[in-house]
């Protein structure tokens, strides 16, 4: 008479094969400290090489008032039809826009699509189910 554990099962003998030995954990070194983080400068070197560069102060003070009015003067205003932002460069002799980011087009472009998505939503009518 042999007396067993409920639901135990019997030890298995394998073939005598042992597990294979587990290497010791070796520290991790500590990693190299980074390098510093990249810088850009976006002035030129060269002053006469920007535009928008403030010229060198004579002592001549009608050269240099000429020299500030030479100077593109910047706008920022807020498109009415897009509500975008809009950066413009203006020259305070003519009054012409010189640079205007976003460029007029895209502007008109995004005036065009948003009034045509206006259109689709306005006939678009949901649908009434009753059961």
């Amino acid at each position: 008479m042999s007396i067993s554990s409920i639901g135990g099962t019997s030890p298995v003998r394998g073939t005598g094969a042992t597990p294979a030995p587990i290497p010791p954990v070796q520290p991790v070194p500590a990693p190299a400290p980074l390098a510093p983080a990249v810088r850009v400068d976006i002035r030129s070197q060269d002053p006469g090489a920007d535009r928008r560069a403030e010229a060198p102060r004579t002592s001549d003070p009608i050269q240099d008032a000429k020299a500030a009015q030479t100077a593109m003067e910047p706008r920022i205003r807020i498109d009415t039809d897009t509500k975008a932002v809009v950066y413009q460069e203006v020259d305070p002799n003519s009054g012409d826009v010189v640079v205007q980011l976003p460029d007029p087009v895209v502007l008109k472009a995004r005036a065009y699509a948003e009034a045509a998505e206006a259109r689709t939503r306005s006939v678009a009518r949901p649908l009434d189910r009753t059961a």
